[in-house]
């Protein structure tokens, strides 16, 4: 931006305005396929730059105020909604990370709240200036959003990026407009239990289970049973693309602000998302416990920031201790003796238990369904491919065939202990 510098040119863009220096300035570059814009004026009032711009509707005001120069009164120009003033400030807040106030910081915050302006920062981003005098971060680059007339700024995000070659300043990047995030999906395909028809489920099980016998060997046909059932009753894929609570409502109003660009579409279709969002949100909090399972509770409180306490005081474990544990542990010697004693010792209970001992009698549905209630679901396959949504959701034809298998397994293995 100096007056006799050479470099100004940049591939892709056209430089539209400029405010030439001999030591500070500032220029304004637009892309080459950006035609409706115009520059409005540039000014120099008491050391401070300014340069403005109109794109479309969009008033851009570039801003650089030197270390030494004090904000004129005003500060800046004033402009009309929707627009926006970002550039080099130079100045010391605590509102944009800093640990103190100066003149100038105190100035350009009461000249926000003047004139209604947002300053668009979040304290969790990286510094837009490293010092490496000094060794620290430090923002003096910052950005101001106008707000309409309900008191909403205008739709924005800034992303820092990396170092930037032979600068101390990092570059910056405002997204200016309404942004829709688009999730992409892994490409694994996955049960959707949610829309399960659990009914067309049960009857198909129930309907090809008295075919089969309830043995150990026809254990691979009855789980052919129940994959084949899933399959007919059970949607099952994956979303490539898909927009968290994107509701018929936002498609309809994105579909009416690509046809008429219609402003008030744009700021509408956004606070319906929100809302959608609002809404999950406040279920997902309701629904949230720790009874049942705290597997999603601590999902949700680890995506927040939060942390296990029972991991909080772990040491960390690393992966050639697991795997040195695991060779010791399988090279250790069996006990053989020991071994041996247990299963005399069942086997005798086995032999003097009478028929009506609990040991004896066969397994009744009760205890299946029990035994089924405290499975917990969300729980991965086995190798068999049987989630336990599948087993908690059979008929009591099903339900009664798992009965008699475990039943005569559980007799077989006596009498083979018996032997």
């Amino acid at each position: 931006t100096h007056l006799f510098d050479t470099r100004g040119c940049i591939t892709g863009f056209d430089l539209i305005a400029c405010n030439n220096h001999l030591k500070y300035g500032l220029a304004c570059y637009v892309k080459q396929d950006i035609e409706d814009c115009t520059e409005l004026k540039h000014t120099c009032i008491a050391g401070v730059f300014t340069t403005a711009i109109l794109v479309e509707e969009l008033t851009i005001t570039n801003v650089y105020k030197p270390p030494l120069v004090q904000w004129p009164d005003p500060p800046l120009p004033p402009s009309q909604h929707p627009s926006i003033h970002l550039g080099d400030f130079n100045n010391h807040h605590t509102m944009w990370g800093y640990e103190d106030d100066n003149y100038n910081g105190v100035a350009i915050v009461q000249w926000a709240s003047l004139e209604d302006k947002f300053l668009l920062f979040d304290a969790k981003d990286r510094g837009t200036f490293h010092s490496s005098r000094w060794q620290r971060e430090y923002n003096p680059d910052l950005c101001f959003l106008s707000k309409d007339s309900k008191g909403n700024p205008i739709i924005a995000s800034r992303t820092v990026l990396d170092d930037f070659p032979n600068s101390q300043h990092r570059p910056s990047i405002i997204n200016v407009g309404i942004e829709i995030p688009v999730i992409t999906s892994t490409p694994e395909p996955r049960w959707n239990f949610k829309k399960a028809d659990w009914e067309t489920f049960q009857k198909s099980v129930d309907t090809n289970i008295r075919w089969i016998p309830p043995t150990t060997d026809a254990f691979n046909r009855f789980i052919g049973i129940i994959k084949a059932a899933a399959k007919r009753s059970i949607p099952r894929g994956f979303r490539k693309t898909y927009i968290p609570c994107w509701t018929e409502e936002s498609e309809a109003l994105y579909q009416e602000y690509s046809l008429n660009k219609n402003p008030a579409t744009a700021t509408t279709m956004p606070e319906s998302l929100n809302s959608a969002r609002r809404e999950r949100w406040k279920s997902l909090v309701e629904e949230t416990n720790f009874t049942h399972s705290s597997r999603k509770a601590w999902a949700l409180l680890h995506q927040l920031g939060g942390a296990n306490p029972a991991y909080k005081h772990r040491t960390t474990i690393r992966a050639d201790a697991i795997a040195f544990h695991l060779i010791q542990t399988s090279k250790a010697p069996v006990d053989k003796k020991f071994r041996r004693q247990v299963m005399q010792q069942l086997s005798t209970n086995l032999m003097v238990a009478p028929r009506s001992s609990t040991m004896s009698d066969p397994f009744t549905l009760n205890e299946l369904n029990i035994a089924l209630s405290a499975t917990k679901s969300g729980k991965a396959a086995g190798p068999d491919g049987v989630y336990p949504e599948f087993l908690k959701a059979l008929g009591p034809k099903a339900k009664r065939w798992l009965t008699f298998l475990e039943s005569k397994h559980f007799y077989f293995s006596k009498n083979l202990s018996k032997i």
